[in-house]
């Protein structure tokens, strides 16, 4: 039963939203987030990791940030960069991405649901990555990079989003060869009709944003702990939320690459991996149905057909093809026991070009390198109905938000 709410959002000014909304960088201080962050006064990036001007501020460089970055949201909400809607609304976001409309509603979800197991999760995260954003969350109270969730969806819903879609939108925008729009709902008839059919769920998952929604969720019990006139409306107990449908999302593969071949030959690597797998040479290709790898490897490419025996198994991990890759050929023959941290091995986004990982081998940076077909939707749900884990680097989900388009404040 999941519990969603409605939220007076904080949304840039008509005029401004250009200027304000950017598209994530997982790295900050990057030469493109550099000339950002010196270039444009009221880019949301501000907000997240500002450029320390002054280095003889007093204090640890964390406790700086996070000041500037809460003085800079400050700014922007008394300038009315940003401004904040007077009623409480369940939003409409929709993206015309990579040649796809994606249309999801845009909320804030109890941390309860991810506290019991209603919003189901399929990573690992690390306590480290918990604590820089429980901190950051709790020095500014800005909770601006929502949780992609995906769930079932209801006729009801879809006929809420269908009729909204129809009206000209509040927001709409292009950037980075992305179109986004925004509608808000805050007619408490339709917001109370879509509380109902979401608690009508029996779960609803994450696909992208375990460590926003775990750290949001810590925060959360902390606070409610503090507070001793605590009663579980205030905005510490939610999060905000982001839901596709699951035939909404679109679900890319990350391709791996290895530096060697751990001191094998390349006749005694295929020697190894046909005790497994059924080989053949093909044209350059991606895989185009799941349970194959395509190797490229000495300028050539290559189709590893996965047996049914390993398929036929009841572990919705175990018979993952990634799970496969790692335990029968990265493991075992290449050496690479822990994906996360062996420097030999690398990810890449199936965004990216297979020109461009073929350079990555012919260069000679890389020896070898796997495509994978995407792990579908369905394998997700059976991995969190299972309560299971899949291994690192197995989705990469679709669409990657611009900051600062919707914000919910956490006071």
């Amino acid at each position: 039963m999941p519990k969603i709410k409605a939220f007076k959002g904080i949304r840039p000014a008509a005029d401004k939203t250009l200027q304000v909304v950017a598209k994530p960088f997982d790295q900050f201080y990057t030469d493109a987030a550099k000339e950002i962050l010196q270039n444009n006064p009221i880019s949301f990036l501000h907000t997240i990791e500002p450029l320390i001007d002054n280095h003889y501020l007093r204090g640890s460089r964390e406790e700086i940030i996070f000041k500037k970055a809460k003085d800079f949201f400050e700014e922007f909400l008394e300038n009315q960069v940003l401004m904040q809607d007077a009623k409480e609304a369940i939003y409409i976001y929709r993206t015309f991405n990579k040649g796809h409309w994606q249309t999801g509603i845009w909320c804030i979800t109890a941390i309860d649901d991810y506290l019991d197991n209603t919003l189901r999760k399929h990573e690992h995260t690390r306590a480290d990555r918990e604590k820089d954003l429980i901190e950051y969350l709790d020095n500014t109270g800005i909770d601006a990079n929502p949780v992609l969730v995906t769930y079932a969806g209801t006729p009801v819903t879809q006929s809420i989003i269908n009729k909204t879609i129809t009206e000209k939108p509040l927001v709409d925008f292009f950037a980075d060869e992305q179109e986004h729009q925004l509608w808000m709902i805050n007619d408490e008839e339709t917001i109370n009709t879509l509380l109902s059919e979401f608690a009508s769920l029996p779960a609803s998952y994450i696909a992208d944003g375990h460590h926003r929604a775990a750290a949001a969720s810590l925060a959360g019990i902390q606070r409610r702990k503090n507070n001793l006139k605590h009663r579980g409306h205030e905005d510490y107990n939610f999060f905000t939320t982001l839901y596709f449908t699951f035939d909404q999302l679109l679900v890319y593969e990350f391709q791996r690459l290895v530096k060697d071949l751990n001191g094998l030959s390349v006749d005694e690597f295929f020697q190894k991996l046909k005790l497994i797998f059924e080989i053949s040479e093909i044209e350059e290709s991606k895989p185009k149905n799941a349970h194959v790898f395509h190797m490229y490897i000495e300028q050539k490419w290559y189709e590893l057909k996965i047996p049914e025996s390993l398929l036929n198994i009841s572990d919705p991990v175990a018979r993952l093809d990634v799970s496969i890759l790692q335990d029968k050929i990265l493991n075992p023959i290449l050496g690479i026991e822990d994906p996360r941290r062996d420097k030999r091995i690398k990810f890449v986004g199936g965004v990216t070009s297979v020109q461009d990982v073929v350079k990555m081998v012919d260069s000679g940076e890389m020896k070898v390198a796997y495509f994978l077909y995407p792990t579908s939707i369905d394998e997700l749900v059976d991995v969190a109905d299972a309560g299971s884990v899949m291994p690192p680097k197995s989705t990469w989900f679709e669409p990657k938000l611009h900051c600062g388009l919707l914000i919910h404040k956490v006071d």
